[in-house]
């Protein structure tokens, strides 16, 4: 490094000599005091219970929030109609049920044919679906062999309130449906669901 010139010589003498250390309050300042007029000042300290009141309305405030997310996401008017026990495979014995999950009285969503075999009248993790669809009507596997058709009216069977609901249904006996659906039952019938 070359020598200043000497008219600057005596400022870079100056600040060579110049030393930073931090002041005997830095401490006290990171630690979260201040200085206030002429005492220190700490930051307020939160009891056990103040703690447990914060953290009571944040699970609360949190518990509300997933109710209304959840309510928000739902769709509106979905209801769940669950029938049991028929004979709806064709099988003889009166064990059979359907599950239903649709737009109040206008779109299936949902259609599933189970059989009971737990004896819960309703439908369980432990019974055996014989058939299910989301959405439209579909036919599952082939239509060959000795199928029959079975028709059960009237009930509500989409949780649209009256009993004008028949159900559709196409299988081979003693277990196999191919393909069900729901129409409303008029004079003529409307479009299956």
């Amino acid at each position: 490094m070359s020598d200043p010139p000497d008219d600057l010589k005596e400022l870079d003498r100056l600040l060579r000599g110049v030393r930073f250390e931090p002041r005997a309050s830095l401490g006290a300042e990171i630690a979260g005091r201040w200085r206030h007029g002429e005492r220190a000042v700490e930051l307020p300290r939160f009891g056990q219970r103040q703690v447990l009141g914060l953290a009571a309305a944040a699970f609360l405030l949190g518990l509300g929030l997933c109710g209304i997310w959840w309510i928000a996401l739902r769709p509106p008017g979905v209801v769940t109609v669950d029938r049991c026990c028929q004979d709806l495979d064709g099988g003889g014995d009166a064990d059979d049920g359907l599950l239903v999950v649709s737009a109040r009285g206008s779109q299936v969503q949902r259609l599933m044919i189970y059989e009971d075999r737990d004896g819960s009248r309703n439908f369980s993790v432990r019974d055996s679906v014989r058939f299910g669809r989301r959405g439209a009507p579909v036919v599952q596997g082939l239509m060959t062999g000795d199928h029959r058709t079975i028709q059960l009216c009237c009930l509500d069977y989409d949780g649209g309130g009256p009993s004008d609901d028949a159900l559709l249904i196409v299988g081979r006996p003693p277990d196999l449906i191919t393909m069900a659906a729901i129409y409303e039952h008029h004079a003529t019938p409307g479009p299956l669901r």
